[in-house]
């Protein structure tokens, strides 16, 4: 059965996968373009994310190369970015011309173009990879035809209409056969994503070459049939790859699946501030282990948690404290008159953060309680 997925790059932004991760098998991500080797900039959240959900992912490069020697270039380029990681859905040469590129500087014969192709392919495949070329259907019928690119695979890229528009997701996965992978639209809507995405069907697995069963992950020694160690050595073996996607995942898991995937949920989908607040009671560890398990989050976090220890503690102040106010405005923010500062009062009055103090039963002012020495 065919499974569906999509194609994203940093002109989908800060993707919310997680929103996406029930309606979808797989995604393949832009690693980046050009002979000069530029990353996408949302490359390694994407990639790092799909880790932490348990989204199988592959990857893409999209090529600006004019010659056999830059086509070679991308190959190395994607290769260094790769490295860390294991796609289960191909990496793919983008072979194609959307925005003029080639064209303005020199379209490449289709003899060039094809010979381009089979240089990243193959010393993609060679560096232990499954690999092949996306393209549109067009450009597989003209400027890539012929036998020189058979060994290597298709990702295709032709979108059914109806009545001038794109059918989208309708399109029955069964309208095509021969294909291993097919972008079948690019005007996927789904839930809680507000705009438009490159859709894709998957008719098989993608096998690394370098692997002697694709659906079978390194599986980590000793795998007991319940893992032992912390869920959040567990959630960390998650993120560094050690359990695998989906499927895999859930097999090496076993009995603390749902516990290991609910914590390395919570990391992506929870606020900075409760993050913050779990880091100060211990929950990920500290060091080398607290960056690895909060991830892309990491900075964030760390910087709202060296806020909060910095930050200087709030009093406990109840109705007839005596108090030293040690600061300058009001608690609606009114700058007050010099003798205030460093002044002795009385607490009047306590709700949550807001004090009001005085001389006797005589007001003052309305304060933050951190503006506030007991005495």
């Amino acid at each position: 059965m065919a499974k569906r997925g999509i194609d994203i790059s940093a002109h989908q932004g800060n993707i919310d996968l997680n929103v996406l991760k029930n309606q979808i098998d797989f995604v393949i991500i832009r690693v980046g373009y050009g002979t000069k080797g530029t990353l996408d900039t949302k490359f390694k959240r994407n990639v790092d994310l799909c880790k932490q959900l348990g989204i199988p992912y592959g990857f893409y490069w999209y090529s600006y190369a004019l010659d056999v020697a830059g086509a070679s270039s991308e190959a190395k380029h994607f290769l260094s970015a790769i490295a860390p990681y294991e796609p289960t859905y191909g990496c793919w040469f983008d072979m194609e011309d959307a925005d003029g590129y080639k064209k303005r500087n020199g379209m490449p014969s289709n003899s060039v173009l094809q010979d381009m192709c089979y240089e990243f392919c193959q010393t993609v495949e060679k560096a232990g990879y499954y690999t092949g070329i996306y393209a549109s259907l067009s450009w597989f019928n003209n400027q890539l035809a012929g036998d020189k690119l058979s060994k290597f695979d298709k990702w295709i890229a032709q979108w059914p209409t109806s009545g001038g528009k794109q059918k989208g997701l309708s399109v029955d996965p069964n309208s095509r056969t021969g294909w291993s992978l097919w972008q079948f639209t690019s005007d996927g809507k789904f839930s809680g994503y507000s705009g438009k995405l490159d859709t894709n069907y998957a008719y098989k697995t993608f096998p690394n070459p370098n692997k002697s069963n694709s659906d079978v992950m390194p599986i980590p020694d000793p795998t007991p049939a319940t893992p032992q160690g912390s869920t959040l050595e567990l959630a960390l073996g998650v993120i560094q790859g050690k359990y695998g996607d989906g499927d895999k995942r859930k097999e090496l898991l076993g009995t603390r699946y749902a516990e290991v995937q609910d914590f390395v949920n919570h990391i992506y989908s929870a606020s900075t501030d409760t993050l913050a607040q779990e880091v100060l009671n211990g929950k990920y560890g500290d060091g080398e282990t607290r960056k690895a398990i909060l991830g892309s989050r990491y900075d964030d976090v760390q910087a709202k948690v060296n806020a909060l220890c910095s930050a200087p503690a709030t009093p406990s102040l109840k109705k007839w404290d005596q108090v030293k106010f040690i600061g300058t405005k009001s608690y609606s923010g009114i700058k007050l008159a010099d003798w205030v500062h460093n002044g002795i009062f009385t607490v009047i009055q306590v709700s949550g953060d807001r004090v009001v103090i005085g001389k006797g039963m005589s007001v003052t002012a309305a304060v933050n309680i951190r503006d506030c020495q007991k005495v």
